[in-house]
């Protein structure tokens, strides 16, 4: 006998134990308590499930049909899963590049998919397509229509590339459960469409353990809802740029530097000396219980980007002579060529 699942976040569907995972009132009921709770009331704070990686990416490789792969662009190397990479060979795959309005119009979808084939240059991938989209503007997801008419059809992709966002605004529902919470999607999610089955499923792994440390509040400030305005920076003295109570960026330019901050939240520029005391501050974004580690970072090129993991990234742009990173010891951190 099939168990009967939570329509928005595949949950298995109980009666039994209040505090488990999928609990209902009635099994009658389509969704499980979590996902009631939060489309009608946005309380997330259970809607965090434990996700078996294994099993979503045995799905995929099993899967016969079109993979559209959700990559976040603005989490480019932390979507990049290794075992979603392997799972994907040999496959029909359409990258979809999801929140692209997060970004200003004056960066060109030509520079950001040359840095994206760049980013998977040793990756055993093929694509059928690549298309920019957003969840808030329909017309960007027409072109993935074409696909959904000859054959079943599964999202795939990390942790809160928002594909669950995409296919409720693809498909005009508002069934699947979203939010700012990773592990919002607990298992396959089958879908019966007017076109061909679809499925949803859940997000792979690659998140620090630094969200641990987000209170609801900062959680959602990192799931903006409308175009970023970089923060743009001159530097031309050794300076530190403090990232919430994160930690902080130091550069030592050559010369004059431009220090672009694509952040969902302010930052502040500060003395190197100033770092230790600004940490303590109430800043504009916050973490709980924070252990700091320094990290110095080799220089290459003119124009880097540094990712957070589950943050964002910063552009730093023309020739410094050291770099150097301040942040909590569950932070992870990679530097990059500029994507932008």
């Amino acid at each position: 006998m099939n168990q009967k699942k939570c329509s928005g976040c595949g949950s298995v569907l109980q009666s039994t134990d209040k505090e488990g995972r999928g609990y209902v009132n009635s099994i009658d009921n389509d969704l499980c308590q979590s996902c009631f709770r939060l489309k009608h009331y946005r309380d997330f704070k259970r809607v965090k499930a434990v996700v078996d990686d294994g099993a979503t990416l045995e799905f995929i490789e099993n899967f016969e049909g079109h993979i559209f792969w959700i990559l976040d662009i603005m989490h480019l190397n932390q979507s990049l899963h290794p075992g979603l990479l392997r799972s994907l060979r040999n496959k029909n795959v359409v990258l979809v590049v999801n929140k692209r309005d997060l970004l200003p119009q004056s960066v060109s979808d030509g520079k950001l998919s040359q840095s994206i084939m760049r980013a998977l240059k040793d990756a055993d991938v093929s694509l059928m397509d690549l298309i920019f989209v957003s969840a808030k503007r329909y017309k960007t997801l027409e072109p993935l229509l074409p696909y959904l008419d000859d054959a079943p059809c599964a999202f795939v992709g990390c942790v809160n590339a928002g594909k669950s966002s995409l296919l409720n605004a693809l498909l005009k529902k508002d069934q699947l459960s979203v939010s700012p919470v990773a592990s919002t999607t607990a298992d396959v999610v089958h879908i019966e469409t007017e076109f061909v089955d679809v499925f949803d499923t859940p997000g792979l792994s690659v998140e620090t353990k630094l969200l641990d440390k987000v209170d609801d509040e900062n959680l959602v400030k990192l799931a903006p809802q409308k175009t970023l305005k970089p923060a743009v920076f001159q530097i031309y003295e050794k300076q530190s740029l403090m990232i919430g109570n994160i930690g902080a960026i130091t550069v030592d330019p050559k010369k004059t530097i431009n220090v672009i901050s694509y952040l969902p939240f302010d930052i502040k520029r500060v003395k190197p000396d100033r770092v230790e005391k600004n940490l303590t501050l109430d800043l504009d974004f916050k973490i709980d219980n924070p252990i700091y580690k320094m990290r110095k970072w080799p220089v290459s090129g003119d124009k880097i980007d540094i990712e957070i993991f589950d943050i964002g990234f910063i552009s730093i742009q023309g020739d410094i002579k050291e770099l150097s990173t301040y942040f909590d010891e569950d932070a992870e951190i990679i530097m990059r060529k500029a994507i932008i």
